[in-house]
């Protein structure tokens, strides 16, 4: 059977597709359009990203074989180079609220210091 002409989305030629849902003139374009749209979205959240690996490694560092939790100033933690403006998500337990990096849960005591916790 013989569709009608379509044009590649990535190169912009003109084709004759073999199949009813082909959208790509061959393979290769399609890797290429699906590579270039995966290097936009990494783009994008690469600031973030940089941030929240950071921070993770602060705290990796931080807790080094911890099992448990540790304490520690927001100045330490500003000094090491903690960036508290970004998390990547955030929970409420027993009526006490975290801010997670990845594994590891932070929660700001009555005193200033902050509780780091692996999740």
């Amino acid at each position: 059977m013989i569709y009608e002409e379509r044009i590649d989305p990535y190169s912009g030629e003109l084709f004759h597709p073999k199949r009813y849902n082909q959208k790509f003139a061959n393979r290769k374009n399609q890797i290429a359009f699906n590579n270039t749209k995966a290097r936009e979205i990494r783009e994008v959240k690469k600031p973030i990203d940089t941030v929240l690996e950071s921070n993770r490694k602060i705290l990796l560092r931080l807790m080094e074989n911890k099992k448990s939790s540790i304490t520690k100033s927001k100045e330490f933690l500003l000094g090491s180079g903690f960036n508290f403006n970004y998390f990547n998500c955030s929970f409420t337990k027993d009526g006490k609220h975290y801010q997670c990096v990845y594994q590891f849960a932070i929660r700001k005591q009555g005193d200033g210091n902050f509780i780091i916790q692996k999740i």
